[in-house]
């Protein structure tokens, strides 16, 4: 009988269709999202199986077990942990309050306002239940209006709730809590690159001549504006990742260094920020600005290029000390050229000013050269 005879190619090619199929089924495995409702809906999963066991009264009321389970479950092993006692407290008061109510008589509109509007009220004061004042109040028409003075009611709603929650927690904790490591690294890098491209194209401003009503200022101003408020919020989001996180353990990361990083990347952009608005002024001259003499201009292009250049290297780059060297000289040849076109009429201009500010963003940089790790 023949045999049939593949192609060599063939093998290559389902070799590498298996790695790019293994990467993504990772991938859409550990997706964010599609990890957290996988893990919500093993948590209310099991959450109805224990309730299910529960002897006595709570039994009659199982379904109350999911619903603590998917109330607390959260991305984040601290945030579940944070999210399940506010549930708690929330739940407790509700049942309070609905027991205050009923001594005044059967559920009517009075006792159904009091509940609500104490709830609400109380959702105020207790500004960390989980739901404000709508969980308190839910939870309390709950008991009220279902329950009324049957204690069983309150019991098994409190107690397969304080389930649900538990078993949230544990498979929070125990079934692939995240790291957020990655995304905040990346979004520091993504600042330090934004800084780095806002400072070269600012040399693109001085080439083309950018009007002051020119849409890219705004763009480029609200670019690294944004990329501030993500690495910032990204850091802390890991951070709060980490916590009560047993694969913290395999995974050791310096966090304040981290800290530190997006505090120095905070100073430039800050500082590239202040040269964008100079620029846009000193292009053209405003009322109050003289515009940037001409001789300045060379310079100040080459100054922005090499600082540019240093943020773009930054901890990538084992010769950024090099770039530093060059950022400095561009600089003093800027400061020159800015002294030599200064006159009585014109004693301090944009290129000075701009000049500091890039001196200051070098200045925060040069300490932290030599790092293990990108920013």
């Amino acid at each position: 009988m023949p045999t049939m005879k593949i192609h060599p190619g063939f093998g290559i090619l389902a070799a590498r269709f298996d790695g790019d199929l293994r990467k993504r089924l990772r991938a859409a495995v550990l997706d964010p999202q599609i990890l957290l409702a996988g893990k919500a809906a093993l948590a209310a999963a099991l959450a109805w199986t224990i309730a299910l066991a529960i002897p006595g009264t709570p039994a009659e009321y199982p379904y109350y077990a999911p619903l603590g389970a998917l109330l607390a479950i959260y991305p984040t092993v601290a945030g579940t942990l944070k999210l399940g006692l506010q549930t708690v407290v929330g739940l407790t008061v509700g049942i309070l309050l609905a027991y205050v109510a009923v001594w005044a008589g059967d559920p009517d509109w009075m006792t159904i306002a009091f509940v609500v509007g104490a709830g609400v009220l109380l959702g105020g004061v207790l500004k960390k239940t989980a739901g404000g004042g709508s969980g308190i109040a839910s939870a309390g028409l709950f008991v009220l209006v279902i329950g009324n003075e049957n204690l069983g009611y309150s019991l098994g709603y409190l107690v397969q709730t304080l389930v649900g929650v538990g078993v949230g927690l544990a498979v929070s904790a125990l079934i692939l809590p995240p790291l957020h490591l990655n995304d905040a690294v990346g979004q520091m890098s993504g600042l330090r690159r934004t800084a780095a491209r806002e400072l070269q194209e600012m040399g693109e401003a001085l080439e083309e001549d950018w009007a002051g009503d020119d849409p890219r200022w705004a763009e480029r101003r609200d670019a690294l504006t944004a990329s501030v408020r993500n690495a910032r919020s990204a850091l802390q989001y890991a951070t709060e990742s980490r916590k009560g996180n047993v694969r913290r353990r395999f995974h050791p990361r310096d966090m304040r260094r981290d800290y530190r990083h997006v505090e120095v990347l905070e100073i430039v952009a800050s500082h590239t920020l202040n040269i964008m608005n100079m620029l846009q002024d000193g292009l053209h001259g405003t009322a109050v600005e003289h515009p940037l003499p001409a001789a300045v201009r060379p310079p100040l292009q080459e100054a922005f290029t090499a600082t540019g250049n240093v943020l773009d290297l930054w901890t990538v780059d084992e010769h950024s000390t090099d770039m530093v060297r060059e950022a400095e000289r561009a600089l003093k040849v800027l400061e020159k050229a800015a002294y030599e076109s200064s006159s009585e009429t014109v004693p301090f201009g944009s290129a000075a000013a701009i000049g500091m500010n890039l001196h200051r963003i070098l200045q925060a940089v040069k300490p932290e050269l030599g790092g293990d790790g990108e920013p």
